[in-house]
């Protein structure tokens, strides 16, 4: 028998602990040397080898070179080259994660290198190993679509989820967005099939960090032309469209799925095996191809799988579309054709050359504010985030990113070292604790340095459930049996009375029903469920919806900020005026090209939603449900969010997003409101702006109909290819939002 590599693992981040050591257990193939300058890293990835491997508590990997000779190779993109270049140098066999370098020169020096030293170097791409991936190969080299003339591709994921340890890692040491992280797998695949790029232009969204969104448009050495579209802000269609002179195919790029094609297409067999035979493969088998082909081809003395030179011309690709890149503009950022309401109002600014620190800046409303700022402003920005993979759209801007958890006094207090302003945008739905901490450190540290203003991010639904009639900031608080109303009115009453006891200028700002591009309760969620299904409202929809665009909030936060008169203040921020439910959703409908909304009775509703034949249905069919329907009891929502205040941040991110979480939308659904959107939505409230006008001078700038042209805007760009995959029978939403989430909705399923 042949003599087994003895094998390291440098770099222990999640792919490592997601994917790598469970494939090198089912393949029996432990690593026997682990290297990470992470100890907690090092130790959960030590755990799950049973303790069997050595632990190096730092990048040293060469202090243990005679006790390995083959390294995975999964440190942040920017590291692998010189580890990996050094790694061959040695001597040693690598596995690469992708991509394989940053630059075509690092990867023409490590490929250099092993060949020179006679060790096999592989590329994680592992995508090749899917059988759609092979069997489109063989198609085309069959000749069966004739002569390829045209090729569309389009991938793009809402990219928000923990990435464990990424958070933990300078920001610098991620080099590159989309194109990089994305791109890699995409274009091996392209490149693959259908040969090399000729020509290319390319341009994204960065604005001096990583861009979010990027297109190319490729024509090939032999003659075809396409477009590739990669997104880490929309779900997008994850397909390639080849088309020929005798036919054309549309493949998915993860699953195994022929989307469409041309008869001749759909009948051509590889290895006996049609497209209609194809099987779900999962994951784990790929990591488990890969990991084998890599053994053996340390042990065999000869590359199989996908080799350096494979991974190095994805890589060149990449680079020259760097050097060549021109600014993307998104559709929502162009001129629109009328100006917004009230042109001669001056838009509110903050001193130039301040420093402004921004918590919650990957979500909607401090990202939009993070944009603002450095469009218009002239200011420093620091944005404080808890990962970096939350932070796609504001990690396009040229700004500062800090990896803090609020709940950390000292990672806060060193945060607002040296700003002017703190707008505070950030708040957990998780934990309530969570919330409570982290502004009671952000007051502690204001109090600490020189800081001009906190603003802090409330919300007009402190005083739900509203009375119809004018809504003021002398009204009573609102039901504190909502866990979410409970919580924002515990945080205004901190904002104010431990902020004045620590001398700290502090304001409160109440935005009301804010929709705009990136919003998830009121703009995304709603796109989907008409996307879909049918919405349904009570009675005619004649209720008032108090909707502002989103710059307008942007605006209101700026004045609380400057204003002398905001301190110790809180402002309701609304639009020009109010629009009826059935505006607010039909005008969205027309924007997505889909069915507007419908209207029953109110007693139809209550009796479809809270019926017990309904619920005992439901709970069949989704056993979360009861888990869902259990939590609205008080005191057992106030044990059950105990728990997760103590349990590990990952952990309970995990328990929520499985109870709380995404379920996949079905076409055909009916979307009801519940028992809270219901009184929303019947509401003849009127929010009041009135003080904010008078004290801070605000006026809204933006009435819905300029508001929803742009937004209009952004749901053609973001819901297209949605809308077009979202026919009846169809079940490939691959929407991580929640209806749940909105905290509004349920689903009745047809």
């Amino acid at each position: 028998m042949k003599k087994i590599a003895r094998l390291a693992i440098i770099g222990c981040g999640t792919i490592v602990e997601c994917a790598s050591i469970l494939s090198l257990r089912r393949i029996g193939w432990l690593p026997s040397v682990l290297v990470d300058n992470l100890p907690l890293r090092l130790d959960l990835i030590a755990d799950k080898t049973g303790r069997k491997s050595r632990v190096v508590k730092s990048s040293n990997w060469q202090s243990v070179a005679t006790e390995f000779d083959a390294a995975i190779v999964a440190l942040p993109h920017a590291l692998r080259a010189p580890i990996g270049a050094a790694l061959v140098e040695a001597g040693k066999h690598v596995f690469m994660e992708p991509p394989l370098a940053m630059t075509a020169s690092e990867c023409r020096k490590i490929i250099a290198a092993a060949h020179a030293n006679g060790v096999i170097i592989s590329v994680g791409l592992l995508r090749r190993y899917l059988q759609i991936a092979c069997w489109t190969k063989a198609l085309l080299q069959s000749g069966t679509l004739g002569e390829i003339t045209r090729f569309e591709v389009r991938e793009g994921k809402v990219f928000d989820s923990d990435t464990g340890s990424g958070g933990l890692l300078p920001l610098y040491l991620y080099n590159g967005g989309v194109l990089t992280s994305v791109g890699t797998h995409t274009l091996d695949l392209l490149l693959w099939w259908l040969g090399d790029v000729r020509s290319v232009k390319y341009c994204d969204d960065s604005e001096g960090g990583f861009e979010a969104d990027c297109i190319l448009e490729c024509g090939l050495t032999s003659g075809a032309n396409g477009r590739i579209e990669l997104s880490r802000t929309r779900n997008l269609r994850n397909s390639a469209r080849i088309e020929g002179t005798r036919g054309f195919i549309e493949v998915h790029l993860h699953n195994n799925d022929v989307l469409a094609g041309s008869p001749n297409a759909l009948a051509f067999r590889s290895d006996g095996m049609s497209p209609h035979e194809m099987k779900p493969q999962f994951v784990a088998e790929l990591f488990d191809a890969e990991l084998k082909d890599f053994r053996t081809s340390i042990s065999e003395g000869s590359q199989i799988g996908v080799s350096g030179s494979d991974g190095a011309r994805s890589v060149e690709l990449i680079e020259r579309c760097y050097t060549t890149r021109q600014q993307l503009i998104q559709p929502w950022a162009k001129a629109v054709p009328a100006m917004p309401l009230d042109p001669n109002v001056a838009i509110p600014t903050l001193p130039r050359r301040s420093k402004v620190l921004v918590t919650g800046a990957t979500g909607f409303v401090g990202g939009r504010l993070v944009e603002r700022l450095v469009h218009e402003h002239g200011v420093q920005v620091r944005c404080l985030i808890r990962d970096v993979g939350r932070a796609a759209r504001v990690g396009r801007l040229p700004v500062e990113l800090v990896p803090a958890d609020l709940g950390n006094a000292v990672e806060i207090d060193r945060a607002v070292d040296g700003v002017d302003y703190v707008f505070h945008c950030a708040y957990d739905t998780r934990s309530r604790r969570q919330n409570i901490d982290g502004l009671r450190n952000l007051i502690e540290a204001c109090a600490n340095h020189p800081v001009h203003r906190l603003v802090h991010v409330s919300t007009f639904a402190v005083y739900e459930p509203f009375a119809d009639g004018p809504l003021t900031e002398a009204n009573p608080d609102g039901d504190r049996s909502n866990t979410y109303v409970d919580t924002k009115l515990d945080l205004e009453k901190i904002a104010f009375e431990e902020a004045r006891n620590r001398g700290v200028a502090a304001t409160i700002v109440q935005p009301s029903i804010v929709y705009g591009p990136f919003c998830k309760p009121w703009t995304n969620i709603p796109a989907e469920m008409l996307v879909f299904g049918d919405v349904i409202l009570p009675d005619q929809g004649e209720g008032l919806c108090n909707a502002v665009y989103i710059d307008d909030v942007v605006d209101g936060l700026i004045l609380a900020a400057v204003s002398p008169a905001a301190v110790g203040e809180r402002f309701l921020i609304s639009g020009p005026q109010p629009v009826t439910w059935a505006t607010f959703y039909t005008e969205m409908a027309r924007a997505l090209g889909t069915k507007p909304p419908k209207f029953w009775p109110y007693e139809r509703i209550a009796d479809a939603n809270h019926g017990i034949v309904r619920n005992i249905r439901l709970m069949a069919t989704e056993p979360k449900r009861l888990i869902k329907m259990v939590v609205k009891w008080r005191r057992v929502r106030q044990v059950l969010q105990a728990a997760l205040d103590i349990m590990p941040r990952r952990f309970r991110t995990l328990m929520t997003n499985y109870y709380f979480g995404p379920g996949r939308r079905r076409a055909g659904e009916i979307f009801l409101p519940s028992r809270q959107a219901l009184a929303l939505y019947r509401s003849k409230a009127i929010a009041s702006s009135e003080k904010a006008h008078s004290k801070l001078g605000y006026r809204p700038r933006y009435d819905f109909q300029h508001g929803m042209m742009l937004t209009g805007r952004y749901l053609e760009w973001a819901y297209g290819d949605i809308r077009e995959t979202s026919a009846p029978g169809r079940n490939d939403s691959p929407s991580k939002d929640t209806l749940a989430s909105a905290g509004n909705w349920n689903r009745l399923s047809l």
